[in-house]
């Protein structure tokens, strides 16, 4: 089936996270990106002055759980920062990932300040002697970074887009200097600096960073592709992978960001946005499943969205699965959770975790959650 291009518009967010993990204070002053742990909040020159960071180990988002780190730090009124390495080199028998435009986009629209950094220093794996592991940031510069948006009024996508055409270039170059270091001093061959520095001109016009470029390369051959086309065939049929339900989405800032979901489906006259965790467990962890709700908080907060130039209706869904007996589909009634919990036997724990997920379907009124069998 061809891929289907959604045109979506949002005008603001509103959400309430209630999945939340207690944040640990750092001082800018002292601050390590590096011993840090994954999220937490940088106190600036008062502890009433902060803002809230979270940080990436791969600038591919499937590889680890970024957002599960940035939906941690949502619920806090303060500015949020996510720093992400601009390349990891694995090395050759590695992985060797880039950041992308729909990460851009992602953080733009949500108002996450990006800070592209380095790894400047990595270490041989011990499981495997051709690769490299341990990776740290050169945090000095990642401190300088966070001071200059301590003090930058504008909009994350004001920052965003100008980091980006200024820095993307230097940061770029900085890392593949610094993995010939690395390779170097560890004998771990990395992918080669001419394929590197191709990349950095494919993205670029005069030498000097393009946005346009870095959207035209980096987004996936099946966005660049989509037609839009309705679904005639039956009234259940899924989109699934990814590459399905692309979603072209414009703020009254103005310019187009690029996202996608899971699976997209349709029941009757109504599409359902819909990302999905699974488990051979009873349910997956809490941080795949922040993951999928902060994915989702964006389509959550659509003003309208529409396909093939037609006005559609539509909601958002969070599927979770696992070795559940029976369904429960949130928000719903007390009684219903409390007999969903009985007959699957939860933990304390396991139970506070549903209860949690009811809160948050009451407080974001758009969003919905399924639980259900894996089987």
């Amino acid at each position: 089936m061809t891929s289907l291009l959604f045109q979506g518009f949002i005008r603001d967010i509103r959400y309430n996270p209630q999945l939340r993990s207690k944040l640990k204070v750092y001082p800018l002053n002292s601050f390590n990106i590096n011993t840090s742990k994954t999220c937490g909040i940088i106190e600036l020159d008062s502890p009433e002055n902060t803002l809230a960071f979270s940080k990436w180990v791969s600038p591919k988002r499937t590889r680890s759980y970024p957002f599960a780190r940035l939906y941690n730090t949502y619920y806090l009124n303060t500015k949020k920062v996510t720093i992400i390495p601009i390349i990891k080199d694995e090395g050759l028998a590695g992985d060797n990932d880039r950041v992308n435009f729909i990460t851009f986009s992602w953080m733009s629209l949500m108002n996450v300040y990006i800070i592209l950094a380095w790894y400047e220093k990595a270490e041989i794996a011990k499981a495997n002697s051709a690769k490299l592991t341990k990776q740290k940031f050169n945090s000095n510069y990642v401190k300088e970074k966070i001071q200059e948006i301590a003090n930058y009024q504008l909009t994350a996508l004001h920052w965003n887009t100008t980091h980006f055409q200024q820095d993307f270039n230097h940061v770029y170059r900085r890392a593949v200097d610094s993995y010939q270091a690395i390779s170097q001093n560890q004998g771990v061959a990395v992918h080669s600096r001419d394929g590197q520095m191709t990349v950095l001109e494919q993205l670029s016009i005069n030498n000097n960073f393009s946005l346009e470029k870095f959207k035209q390369y980096t987004l996936p051959n099946s966005l660049k592709a989509a037609q839009r086309e309705v679904i005639t065939s039956h009234a259940l049929e899924y989109l699934a992978d990814g590459d399905k339900g692309i979603f072209e989405i414009s703020n009254y800032l103005g310019g187009e960001y690029y996202l996608t979901v899971d699976e997209v489906y349709r029941e009757d006259d109504t599409y359902i946005l819909q990302e999905s965790k699974n488990s051979s467990r009873k349910f997956p962890a809490k941080a795949d499943i922040k993951d999928g709700l902060f994915k989702l908080i964006l389509f959550a907060n659509l003003e309208r969205l529409l396909l093939d130039e037609c006005e559609i209706s539509f909601i958002v869904c969070l599927k979770i699965t696992g070795q559940i007996v029976s369904s429960l589909s949130l928000p719903t009634d007390d009684a219903v959770i409390r007999e969903f919990c009985k007959i699957n036997r939860f933990s304390r724990v396991q139970s506070q975790t549903i209860w949690t997920l009811a809160q948050e379907c009451t407080v974001n009124h758009k969003l919905s959650i399924l639980i259900t069998s894996a089987n």
